[in-house]
């Protein structure tokens, strides 16, 4: 328990006040010149003279129960107490629980991971304006997001129970994040309390700086991997330097060797190897992790030093979405609707997302969208839009279809067509000449079938005109003869 609480006690006195330190930024490299603990702010942060990088600003040694010491013998068992200001950290948002720092250094031999403790955040915008506006609530997007840039961690990080084993006294730290997409820190801080029994000191190996070209890394494409090895600072040179990478599943070299042999390396001084890199086409997943080895021997002393460090590489599929041709009527007659139809096919291994289409131009009538959503690897689908021209004339558009890639990239593809719309015309000579001999299909009863009922009807009539006339004659002969009687009998 007393052993806990000074180590407690230390923390605290390094987090609040500091002390003179050799401190080595991840971008400058070690530096034999003292820096002074820079007072804290109004917020009781420290405000480091950089905006970049991760870095130590104080440091002290202490004997495993937790005593300071001031001399650190070949064989001693320590514990080693940063300050650092990591700005790294900070702009990826990360957790301190996400944060592994480790030892990278045969000097001083460790294997665990560091631990991290009072952390706080701070900002060292140059802009105190800016920063004060920002605190305040009363700055705008703009500058929050400017400002942004200089947000920094402060934390303390403890490596216990280290063993020092001579050959020189820089104490370089790998900082890795658990999501293995954001790139290495690396940084170091010169013990200072180190005595080396043999005062020749062998630099260490680390890749201070890495590329593998512009842009994104696609499957089935070369690459040039490029690697900055640096020795650190000593007092003799390393001879047969050699660096080879670990490469995992289907990732090779596209030629030459795995290996690649420097020879002599001078301290504090930078070699730069490069690797032909081939991810398969049947790469899977997103990211390639490529292990690197360093080795090389003090060219006094034979010391063998190594070091090894990981590199993530983002890999992409290639994007084979293509579009096919258009279907498009060659003309379109005023007042009726047409359609234009384009296909399209996803070739590419992985699917795209988000896929949309829009249909613009002239004299279309109306624009058009429509959502298609997703379109899975080694699938098809066609989008069809309507057109209503508006007035006679030529009509032109364009259908574009955009959509994201696998690695989210928002991505587009366009294509254009064209025709005529014409008016409907009404030809009085497109009539066929027979047209007007022919009439209308009748039913029922023919012509002549009324003919002969007409022809009927008046015969009947005549008969019967013939019929009553010859009645009424009859009818007045027998009256005459009636009346001839009674005269007759009158005589």
């Amino acid at each position: 328990m007393k052993r806990i609480l000074s180590l407690i006690a230390l923390l605290a006195l390094v987090s609040a006040l500091g002390m003179p330190v050799l401190a080595e930024d991840a971008a400058s490299g070690s530096t034999d010149t003292p820096i002074s603990t820079p007072a804290p702010d109004d917020n009781g942060s420290i405000t480091p003279g950089s905006s970049d990088g991760v870095y130590v600003v104080g440091y002290t040694v202490t004997d495993i129960a937790g005593g300071e010491i001031t001399t650190v013998d070949v064989g001693d068992h320590v514990n080693v107490v940063l300050q650092v200001v990591d700005h790294s950290s900070a702009r990826y948002n990360v957790k301190p629980e996400e944060i592994s720092a480790r030892i990278n250094s045969s000097v001083f031999q460790y294997t665990g991971i560091g631990e991290i403790g009072q952390l706080f955040q701070s900002n060292d915008d140059p802009d105190t304006n800016r920063l004060q506006r920002v605190r305040n609530g009363q700055a705008n997007d703009q500058e929050k997001a400017a400002n942004a840039y200089y947000n920094y961690y402060s934390y303390v990080l403890l490596f216990r129970d280290v063993i020092y084993n001579g050959g020189g006294n820089t104490l370089p730290i790998n900082l890795t994040y658990l999501d293995t997409s954001k790139p290495m820190q690396q940084f170091s801080v010169s013990i200072g309390q180190c005595v080396d029994k043999d005062q020749t000191t062998s630099p260490n190996l680390l890749v201070r700086t890495t590329s593998y070209g512009d842009g994104t890394v696609v499957a089935g494409e070369e690459f040039t991997l490029s690697l900055g090895v640096y020795a650190t600072t000593g007092n003799e040179d390393l001879n047969d330097v050699v660096v080879s990478l670990t490469l995992p599943e289907n990732v090779s070299l596209s030629n030459g060797s795995l290996s690649t042999y420097i020879g002599t390396l001078h301290p504090e001084t930078t070699n730069t190897v490069t690797f032909p890199v081939l991810p398969a086409s049947g790469f899977t997943g997103t990211v390639a992790n490529i292990t690197v080895n360093l080795t090389g021997t003090g060219a006094i002393t034979g010391k063998s030093v190594s070091g090894t460090t990981s590199i993530s590489v983002p890999i992409s599929q290639p994007d084979r979405f293509e579009v096919g041709q258009l279907q498009v009527p060659s003309s379109i007659v005023l007042g009726e609707t047409a359609s234009v139809s384009l296909s399209y096919v996803n070739k590419g291994k992985n699917p795209v997302s988000n896929l949309e289409a829009r249909i613009t131009g002239t004299n279309l009538g109306a624009g058009g969208y429509q959502y298609l959503g997703n379109l899975n690897a080694g699938t098809e689908g066609s989008v069809d839009f309507d057109l209503t021209p508006e007035a006679a004339g030529a009509v032109s558009g364009t259908i574009t279809l955009s959509y994201e890639d696998a690695s989210g990239e928002p991505r587009t593809v366009t294509k254009d067509f064209s025709t005529t719309v014409e008016e409907m015309m009404f030809d009085p000579g497109m009539m066929d000449p027979g047209m007007d001999e022919m009439q209308p299909e009748t039913t029922g009863m023919p012509v002549w079938g009324w003919v002969l009922i007409v022809g009927c009807g008046v015969v009947v009539i005549v008969v019967i005109v013939i019929v009553v006339k010859r009645r009424k004659k009859k009818k007045a002969m027998a009256l005459a003869a009636l009346e001839a009687e009674d005269s007759d009998e009158d005589l």
